[in-house]
């Protein structure tokens, strides 16, 4: 018998459901619209939150994800204050690798659940894990892995003046994306 839906899941669900679209369309803007972003990526936080207590926050998976989301969410905070634009672009690679990581643990846990939250699992793991294939692929061959603009955030290592808001925005759009996905689970399946 299926276990109702509880007052934190749908609480996470509306979270991301707002939050996660607003973050990757005030990321668009880049520093015009910095601090309404991460006022929207408190948001997501929030709806993450929600999610890890859904999923079991005493599970490795989850707890790993809470660590990198934890780092992204430094990351992030710095990409709001860093003065200098070196910081900026170690900030910025900083949050797409910890992003994806955090989103990789949470898609493996949610693979381990029946129907729609495996598909989105799967789903999760294959864009999750492709953008860290290609972020580290970009570190090595930078240039070479140009498919999403990551290379951008190691040319800005060596390069401050190198834009990377191409690459940032390619993972808040899959953030956004993931966001949606995991906010129609919270609100129509129990995930406990």
């Amino acid at each position: 018998m299926p276990q109702p839906i509880s007052l934190n899941a749908r609480a996470g669900a509306l979270a991301l459901a707002i939050s996660a679209p607003l973050h990757f369309l005030f990321g668009l803007y880049g520093a015009q619209l910095a601090p309404m972003g991460f006022i929207s990526w408190l948001g997501v936080g929030f709806g993450v939150l929600c999610l890890c207590e859904e999923l079991g926050a005493q599970r490795p998976l989850n707890r790993a994800g809470l660590v990198l989301f934890a780092a992204a969410f430094v990351a992030r905070s710095l990409t709001l204050l860093a003065p200098d634009p070196a910081l900026l672009a170690r900030a910025q690679l900083l949050f797409a690798f910890a992003t994806m990581g955090a989103m990789l643990f949470w898609s493996a846990a949610l693979m381990h659940r029946p129907r729609a939250p495996r598909v989105v699992g799967v789903l999760g793991a294959a864009i999750a894990g492709s953008a860290l294939a290609l972020i580290i692929a970009a570190h090595l061959l930078v240039g070479g892995a140009a498919v999403w603009g990551f290379s951008s955030l190691f040319v800005a290592l060596s390069q401050p003046t190198v834009d990377a808001t191409g690459a940032i925005s390619t993972v808040n759009a899959i953030v956004c994306l993931w966001g949606l996905l995991l906010s129609g689970l919270l609100w129509k399946f129990s995930l406990r």
